[in-house]
């Protein structure tokens, strides 16, 4: 009996806590449903100061601080771009409709971009690209690398299939938010939005930072299909006209320099 009095008193606070309301009326809702019946200030003591129901009070004005400095965290560039009005807003939307639901706030921005882009907001469209961006450098950071084998020595011949060596994302979006991000994260103010125009890019983790490399739309399709499996000759055969275009011998050769030489991808 005393287990299930500890569980309905913490089911309380921690509803009283989330709630985006206004603390007493969430108190007597939550007490309720909880407490039987019993009052919230004959449930739980006062402090010199303060009631009952104002001691929780201090936790849930906390607890929207706590979800915005996490969510700012992984997003900055988000933040900056939304004011500080407009992400706030954000938080209480986005918090209400995703509460965390892990014991670490490191998964509680899982669900921004897709909430972004299901939005209704004019920029919608921006604001996803930008997330997804973000969300992406946050991902890496945390993953675990690869366990490789010991590298090969041989150059690389058309049979070779290659694997990332690093954690990696590739990201195709509509806008050119990189360089708003590296802006942002640099304390530089970025003077423009970016106009819609198809971006491509590779990031990477290169010990505790997140690289970025842009690619052209060829190197782009060609590091995809390397990244996924496929064999060298089949990846470059497998290029469109179109990818082919920008890929010329001296480019292919600075791309190949690049993701070998910083041991992006390796042969397997």
């Amino acid at each position: 009996m005393a287990d299930l009095a500890l569980r309905r008193l913490q089911r309380f606070v921690q509803s009283v806590v989330v709630h985006p309301g206004e603390t007493r009326a969430a108190a007597a809702r939550a007490a309720r449903r909880e407490l039987r019946g019993a009052t919230p200030d004959a449930t739980l003591r006062p402090s010199r100061t303060l009631s009952a129901v104002e001691r929780i009070g201090i936790y849930q004005g906390m607890y929207l601080l706590r979800m915005r400095d996490a969510l700012a965290a992984d997003y900055p560039g988000l933040a900056h771009a939304l004011g500080e009005n407009g992400f706030w807003d954000l938080v209480r939307s986005y918090v209400a409709r995703h509460p965390p639901r892990s014991y670490t706030l490191n998964r509680l921005g899982d669900h921004v971009p897709d909430y972004l882009a299901h939005s209704h907001r004019p920029d919608r469209r921006f604001l996803a690209d930008l997330a997804r961006l973000e969300f992406a450098v946050t991902a890496i950071f945390d993953a675990i690398p690869p366990a490789l084998a010991p590298a090969r020595l041989a150059p690389p011949g058309p049979g070779t299939i290659f694997r990332p060596a690093t954690p990696l994302a590739l990201l195709s979006l509509g806008h050119p938010v990189g360089p708003y991000v590296d802006a942002v994260r640099e304390g530089r103010a970025p003077r423009l939005l970016p106009r819609p125009r198809p971006a491509h890019m590779l990031l990477f983790r290169r010990g505790f930072a997140v690289r970025r490399l842009d690619l052209s739309p060829g190197a782009f399709a060609l590091v995809s299909a390397l990244a996924a499996g496929h064999p060298l000759a089949p990846a470059l055969d497998g290029l469109s006209a179109r990818a082919r275009s920008d890929l010329s011998p001296r480019a292919l050769a600075a791309l190949f320099r690049t993701l070998v030489g910083e041991r992006i991808l390796v042969p397997a």
